[in-house]
Protein backbone atom coordinates (compact mmCIF):
# COMPACT_ATOMS: atom_id res chain seq x y z
CA UNK A 1 0.00 0.00 0.00
CA UNK A 2 1.40 3.37 -0.99
CA UNK A 3 1.29 6.26 1.43
CA UNK A 4 1.60 9.85 0.28
CA UNK A 5 2.79 12.40 2.84
CA UNK A 6 3.86 15.78 1.55
CA UNK A 7 4.84 18.92 3.48
CA UNK A 8 6.18 22.23 2.20
CA UNK A 9 6.96 24.68 5.03
CA UNK A 10 7.49 28.43 4.71
CA UNK A 11 7.82 31.19 7.30
CA UNK A 12 5.58 34.18 6.69
CA UNK A 13 5.96 37.02 9.20
CA UNK A 14 2.88 39.13 9.74
CA UNK A 15 0.43 36.69 8.18
CA UNK A 16 -2.03 35.12 10.67
CA UNK A 17 0.33 36.16 13.47
CA UNK A 18 3.93 37.34 13.72
CA UNK A 19 6.56 34.85 12.55
CA UNK A 20 3.87 32.31 11.82
CA UNK A 21 4.99 28.99 10.44
CA UNK A 22 2.78 27.84 7.60
CA UNK A 23 2.53 24.89 5.26
CA UNK A 24 1.17 25.40 1.76
CA UNK A 25 0.03 22.30 -0.07
CA UNK A 26 -0.52 22.74 -3.78
CA UNK A 27 -0.08 19.01 -4.59
CA UNK A 28 2.52 19.87 -7.25
CA UNK A 29 5.19 17.65 -5.66
CA UNK A 30 2.92 14.59 -5.51
CA UNK A 31 4.57 11.85 -7.65
CA UNK A 32 2.01 11.64 -10.45
CA UNK A 33 2.50 11.59 -14.19
CA UNK A 34 0.26 13.72 -16.40
CA UNK A 35 -3.31 12.38 -16.43
CA UNK A 36 -2.84 10.16 -13.38
CA UNK A 37 -5.02 10.04 -10.26
CA UNK A 38 -4.59 8.85 -6.67
CA UNK A 39 -8.02 7.69 -5.48
CA UNK A 40 -7.34 4.76 -3.15
CA UNK A 41 -7.16 2.12 -5.90
CA UNK A 42 -3.66 1.16 -4.75
CA UNK A 43 -4.66 0.84 -1.11
CA UNK A 44 -4.21 4.47 -0.08
CA UNK A 45 -6.42 5.39 2.87
CA UNK A 46 -5.68 9.11 3.01
CA UNK A 47 -3.49 11.90 1.73
CA UNK A 48 -1.61 13.43 4.68
CA UNK A 49 -0.32 16.99 4.96
CA UNK A 50 2.19 17.50 7.78
CA UNK A 51 2.35 20.92 9.42
CA UNK A 52 5.18 23.28 10.26
CA UNK A 53 4.91 22.43 13.98
CA UNK A 54 5.52 18.96 15.44
CA UNK A 55 2.61 16.53 15.63
CA UNK A 56 0.23 18.39 13.31
CA UNK A 57 -1.22 16.48 10.38
CA UNK A 58 -4.19 17.16 8.11
CA UNK A 59 -5.65 13.90 6.84
CA UNK A 60 -7.74 13.77 3.65
CA UNK A 61 -9.37 10.29 3.73
CA UNK A 62 -9.94 8.30 0.53
CA UNK A 63 -12.46 5.52 -0.05
CA UNK A 64 -12.25 2.94 -2.83
CA UNK A 65 -14.73 0.11 -3.42
CA UNK A 66 -13.24 -3.00 -5.02
CA UNK A 67 -16.59 -4.42 -6.19
CA UNK A 68 -17.75 -4.19 -9.82
CA UNK A 69 -14.19 -3.79 -11.04
CA UNK A 70 -13.38 -1.09 -8.49
CA UNK A 71 -14.36 2.56 -8.25
CA UNK A 72 -13.68 5.68 -6.19
CA UNK A 73 -16.51 5.69 -3.66
CA UNK A 74 -15.87 8.62 -1.34
CA UNK A 75 -13.58 11.21 0.16
CA UNK A 76 -10.74 12.70 -1.84
CA UNK A 77 -8.73 12.03 -4.97
CA UNK A 78 -5.50 13.75 -6.04
CA UNK A 79 -5.62 14.45 -9.77
CA UNK A 80 -3.34 15.49 -12.59
CA UNK A 81 -6.10 15.31 -15.22
CA UNK A 82 -6.19 18.69 -16.96
CA UNK A 83 -9.35 19.22 -19.01
CA UNK A 84 -11.67 22.19 -18.56
CA UNK A 85 -13.56 21.65 -21.83
CA UNK A 86 -17.13 22.95 -21.86
CA UNK A 87 -19.54 20.54 -23.53
CA UNK A 88 -21.71 17.51 -22.80
CA UNK A 89 -21.58 16.16 -19.25
CA UNK A 90 -19.10 13.26 -19.38
CA UNK A 91 -18.50 11.24 -16.19
CA UNK A 92 -15.65 9.08 -17.50
CA UNK A 93 -13.79 12.00 -19.09
CA UNK A 94 -14.28 14.85 -16.62
CA UNK A 95 -14.83 13.34 -13.15
CA UNK A 96 -11.28 14.12 -12.00
CA UNK A 97 -10.94 17.45 -13.85
CA UNK A 98 -11.13 21.02 -12.54
CA UNK A 99 -13.17 23.40 -14.67
CA UNK A 100 -10.47 26.11 -14.97
CA UNK A 101 -8.29 23.58 -16.79
CA UNK A 102 -5.36 24.08 -14.40
CA UNK A 103 -4.54 24.22 -10.69
CA UNK A 104 -4.78 27.31 -8.48
CA UNK A 105 -1.08 28.22 -8.72
CA UNK A 106 -0.21 31.58 -10.40
CA UNK A 107 0.01 32.27 -14.13
CA UNK A 108 3.71 32.83 -14.80
CA UNK A 109 5.68 33.50 -17.98
CA UNK A 110 2.81 32.58 -20.24
CA UNK A 111 1.70 29.39 -18.50
CA UNK A 112 -0.33 28.17 -15.56
CA UNK A 113 1.98 26.58 -12.99
CA UNK A 114 -0.74 24.45 -11.39
CA UNK A 115 -1.00 20.92 -12.78
CA UNK A 116 -2.30 19.02 -9.73
CA UNK A 117 -5.23 19.48 -7.34
CA UNK A 118 -7.64 17.52 -5.13
CA UNK A 119 -11.15 16.44 -6.08
CA UNK A 120 -13.70 16.07 -3.29
CA UNK A 121 -16.90 14.03 -3.31
CA UNK A 122 -20.01 15.18 -1.46
CA UNK A 123 -19.50 14.26 2.19
CA UNK A 124 -15.69 14.41 2.07
CA UNK A 125 -13.96 15.56 5.24
CA UNK A 126 -10.63 16.57 6.77
CA UNK A 127 -9.26 15.35 10.09
CA UNK A 128 -6.86 17.57 12.02
CA UNK A 129 -4.53 16.01 14.58
CA UNK A 130 -2.43 18.39 16.66
CA UNK A 131 -0.97 19.03 20.10
CA UNK A 132 -0.75 22.75 19.26
CA UNK A 133 -3.07 25.41 17.90
CA UNK A 134 -2.51 24.52 14.27
CA UNK A 135 -5.18 24.28 11.56
CA UNK A 136 -6.31 25.06 8.04
CA UNK A 137 -6.24 28.81 7.34
CA UNK A 138 -7.42 28.88 3.73
CA UNK A 139 -7.81 26.93 0.50
CA UNK A 140 -8.93 27.50 -3.08
CA UNK A 141 -12.08 25.91 -4.49
CA UNK A 142 -13.74 25.53 -7.89
CA UNK A 143 -16.19 23.30 -9.74
CA UNK A 144 -15.19 20.01 -11.27
CA UNK A 145 -15.55 19.99 -15.05
CA UNK A 146 -18.09 17.19 -14.70
CA UNK A 147 -20.37 19.16 -12.36
CA UNK A 148 -19.91 22.39 -14.33
CA UNK A 149 -20.96 20.84 -17.65
CA UNK A 150 -23.93 19.13 -16.03
CA UNK A 151 -25.20 22.44 -14.62
CA UNK A 152 -24.40 24.33 -17.80
CA UNK A 153 -26.07 21.95 -20.27
CA UNK A 154 -28.03 19.38 -18.27
CA UNK A 155 -27.65 15.62 -18.74
CA UNK A 156 -29.60 12.37 -18.40
CA UNK A 157 -29.90 12.82 -14.61
CA UNK A 158 -29.65 16.55 -13.88
CA UNK A 159 -31.33 19.67 -15.23
CA UNK A 160 -29.76 22.59 -17.01
CA UNK A 161 -29.46 25.36 -14.44
CA UNK A 162 -31.95 28.14 -15.06
CA UNK A 163 -34.22 25.77 -16.96
CA UNK A 164 -35.42 26.34 -20.52
CA UNK A 165 -36.43 29.93 -19.74
CA UNK A 166 -33.31 30.75 -17.74
CA UNK A 167 -35.52 31.94 -14.89
CA UNK A 168 -35.35 28.90 -12.59
CA UNK A 169 -33.77 29.93 -9.27
CA UNK A 170 -31.08 27.23 -9.17
CA UNK A 171 -28.02 27.08 -6.93
CA UNK A 172 -25.13 24.79 -6.02
CA UNK A 173 -23.52 25.47 -2.64
CA UNK A 174 -20.61 23.96 -0.73
CA UNK A 175 -21.22 23.92 3.04
CA UNK A 176 -17.99 23.77 5.05
CA UNK A 177 -18.70 22.71 8.65
CA UNK A 178 -16.35 22.77 11.66
CA UNK A 179 -16.50 20.28 14.55
CA UNK A 180 -14.96 20.20 18.02
CA UNK A 181 -15.12 16.80 19.74
CA UNK A 182 -17.85 15.68 17.27
CA UNK A 183 -19.98 18.79 17.99
CA UNK A 184 -20.72 21.17 15.14
CA UNK A 185 -19.61 24.70 16.06
CA UNK A 186 -19.67 26.80 12.85
CA UNK A 187 -20.18 26.77 9.08
CA UNK A 188 -19.02 28.63 6.01
CA UNK A 189 -20.75 28.62 2.62
CA UNK A 190 -19.15 28.74 -0.83
CA UNK A 191 -21.54 29.35 -3.74
CA UNK A 192 -20.43 27.25 -6.74
CA UNK A 193 -23.38 28.27 -8.95
CA UNK A 194 -26.10 30.87 -8.51
CA UNK A 195 -29.12 31.43 -10.77
CA UNK A 196 -31.22 33.16 -8.12
CA UNK A 197 -30.75 36.71 -9.41
CA UNK A 198 -33.74 38.61 -10.80
CA UNK A 199 -31.35 39.80 -13.52
CA UNK A 200 -30.37 36.65 -15.45
CA UNK A 201 -27.20 38.31 -16.72
CA UNK A 202 -25.80 37.96 -13.19
CA UNK A 203 -26.33 34.18 -13.09
CA UNK A 204 -23.08 32.21 -12.98
CA UNK A 205 -21.39 28.85 -12.52
CA UNK A 206 -17.96 29.18 -10.91
CA UNK A 207 -15.25 28.42 -13.48
CA UNK A 208 -12.19 29.88 -11.75
CA UNK A 209 -10.33 29.23 -8.51
CA UNK A 210 -11.77 31.13 -5.53
CA UNK A 211 -9.94 31.54 -2.23
CA UNK A 212 -11.80 30.55 0.94
CA UNK A 213 -10.50 32.04 4.19
CA UNK A 214 -11.50 30.04 7.24
CA UNK A 215 -12.11 31.17 10.82
CA UNK A 216 -9.04 30.77 13.04
CA UNK A 217 -10.67 31.01 16.46
CA UNK A 218 -13.37 28.89 18.08
CA UNK A 219 -14.27 29.42 21.75
CA UNK A 220 -15.36 25.78 21.95
CA UNK A 221 -11.79 24.55 21.44
CA UNK A 222 -9.62 23.13 18.67
CA UNK A 223 -11.42 22.08 15.48
CA UNK A 224 -10.54 18.44 14.86
CA UNK A 225 -12.66 17.81 11.76
CA UNK A 226 -14.02 19.78 8.82
CA UNK A 227 -16.75 18.39 6.56
CA UNK A 228 -17.78 19.36 3.02
CA UNK A 229 -21.44 18.99 2.06
CA UNK A 230 -22.94 19.99 -1.27
CA UNK A 231 -26.46 21.38 -1.59
CA UNK A 232 -28.25 21.72 -4.94
CA UNK A 233 -31.62 23.11 -5.95
CA UNK A 234 -31.95 20.15 -8.33
CA UNK A 235 -33.03 17.10 -6.33
CA UNK A 236 -34.95 13.92 -7.07
CA UNK A 237 -36.21 10.75 -5.46
CA UNK A 238 -32.68 9.57 -4.60
CA UNK A 239 -31.27 12.92 -3.50
CA UNK A 240 -29.22 15.50 -5.34
CA UNK A 241 -29.26 15.25 -9.14
CA UNK A 242 -26.34 17.64 -9.72
CA UNK A 243 -23.03 15.68 -9.70
CA UNK A 244 -21.67 15.88 -6.15
CA UNK A 245 -18.06 16.84 -6.85
CA UNK A 246 -15.82 19.89 -6.37
CA UNK A 247 -12.09 20.68 -6.44
CA UNK A 248 -9.67 22.24 -3.93
CA UNK A 249 -6.05 23.40 -4.18
CA UNK A 250 -3.41 25.46 -2.35
CA UNK A 251 -4.36 24.45 1.19
CA UNK A 252 -2.61 26.62 3.79
CA UNK A 253 -2.14 25.30 7.34
CA UNK A 254 -0.81 27.49 10.16
CA UNK A 255 -1.32 28.96 13.61
CA UNK A 256 -4.82 29.26 15.05
CA UNK A 257 -5.82 31.51 17.93
CA UNK A 258 -7.43 30.29 21.12
CA UNK A 259 -6.79 27.33 23.37
CA UNK A 260 -6.88 23.71 22.31
CA UNK A 261 -7.80 22.19 25.66
CA UNK A 262 -10.58 23.85 27.63
CA UNK A 263 -12.78 23.00 30.56
CA UNK A 264 -15.89 21.39 29.13
CA UNK A 265 -19.19 23.17 29.70
CA UNK A 266 -22.16 20.85 30.06
CA UNK A 267 -25.29 21.68 28.06
CA UNK A 268 -28.63 19.89 27.82
CA UNK A 269 -31.97 20.58 26.16
CA UNK A 270 -35.44 19.44 27.31
CA UNK A 271 -37.58 18.02 25.88
CA UNK A 272 -35.83 16.62 22.85
CA UNK A 273 -37.60 16.41 20.40
CA UNK A 274 -39.54 19.56 21.28
CA UNK A 275 -42.69 21.04 19.77
CA UNK A 276 -43.30 24.51 21.23
CA UNK A 277 -40.89 25.41 24.03
CA UNK A 278 -37.31 24.21 24.47
CA UNK A 279 -35.42 24.53 27.74
CA UNK A 280 -31.63 24.91 27.56
CA UNK A 281 -29.53 24.20 30.67
CA UNK A 282 -25.80 24.94 31.00
CA UNK A 283 -23.22 24.75 33.76
CA UNK A 284 -22.63 28.50 33.46
CA UNK A 285 -24.81 31.60 33.06
CA UNK A 286 -26.14 32.00 29.51
CA UNK A 287 -25.73 35.46 27.99
CA UNK A 288 -26.67 34.83 24.34
CA UNK A 289 -28.28 32.05 22.30
CA UNK A 290 -28.04 31.24 18.57
CA UNK A 291 -29.93 28.54 16.64
CA UNK A 292 -28.90 27.05 13.28
CA UNK A 293 -30.68 24.65 10.93
CA UNK A 294 -29.12 21.53 9.37
CA UNK A 295 -27.63 23.64 6.54
CA UNK A 296 -25.79 25.89 8.97
CA UNK A 297 -28.18 28.82 8.43
CA UNK A 298 -29.01 31.04 11.40
CA UNK A 299 -32.71 30.99 12.30
CA UNK A 300 -34.65 33.44 14.43
CA UNK A 301 -35.81 32.27 17.85
CA UNK A 302 -38.53 34.25 19.59
CA UNK A 303 -39.13 35.06 23.25
CA UNK A 304 -35.96 33.78 24.91
CA UNK A 305 -36.71 33.80 28.65
CA UNK A 306 -34.30 34.10 31.61
CA UNK A 307 -31.14 35.19 29.78
CA UNK A 308 -28.41 35.60 32.40
CA UNK A 309 -29.43 32.43 34.20
CA UNK A 310 -28.12 28.88 33.79
CA UNK A 311 -31.45 27.78 32.32
CA UNK A 312 -33.35 29.58 29.54
CA UNK A 313 -36.58 28.85 27.66
CA UNK A 314 -36.89 29.28 23.88
CA UNK A 315 -40.12 29.47 21.89
CA UNK A 316 -39.54 27.27 18.81
CA UNK A 317 -43.19 26.78 17.75
CA UNK A 318 -42.56 28.73 14.52
CA UNK A 319 -39.64 26.58 13.38
CA UNK A 320 -40.11 23.97 10.65
CA UNK A 321 -39.87 20.31 11.60
CA UNK A 322 -36.27 19.08 11.40
CA UNK A 323 -32.85 19.00 13.03
CA UNK A 324 -31.19 22.06 14.57
CA UNK A 325 -28.13 23.10 16.57
CA UNK A 326 -28.24 25.51 19.47
CA UNK A 327 -25.16 27.54 20.43
CA UNK A 328 -25.08 29.05 23.92
CA UNK A 329 -22.63 31.80 24.92
CA UNK A 330 -21.72 31.59 28.60
CA UNK A 331 -19.23 33.12 31.03
CA UNK A 332 -16.98 30.09 30.56
CA UNK A 333 -17.16 29.93 26.76
CA UNK A 334 -19.49 28.66 24.05
CA UNK A 335 -21.15 25.26 23.89
CA UNK A 336 -23.25 23.69 21.13
CA UNK A 337 -25.79 20.87 21.25
CA UNK A 338 -28.33 19.46 18.78
CA UNK A 339 -32.10 19.23 19.10
CA UNK A 340 -35.04 18.12 16.98
CA UNK A 341 -38.19 20.13 16.27
CA UNK A 342 -41.40 18.09 15.99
Amino acid sequence: MKKYIIAIAVSLAGLHGANAQEVRQGFETVPLDSGEVINGSNGEKSFDIWGAVPNYVLKMPMQYDTSWGGYWSGGWAISKKIDGTTGPSDFSKHLYCAKPGYGAEPFYQGQHLGKTFAVGMNGAYWLQQSTANEGVLSFYVTNSTYAYNSMKNGDNFAKKFGGASGNDADSFVLNVKFFVDTQWVASKKVVLADYRFSDNSKDYILDSWQIVDLPTYFPEGFVDSITFELQSSDNGQFGMNTPGFFCVDRIVCGHWLGTKNQTKIAAQVFPNPAKDVLQLQCGSQISHVEVYNALGQSVNVKNIQNLGAKSVDLNIAHLATGSYWIKAHTQQGVVSTPFAKQ
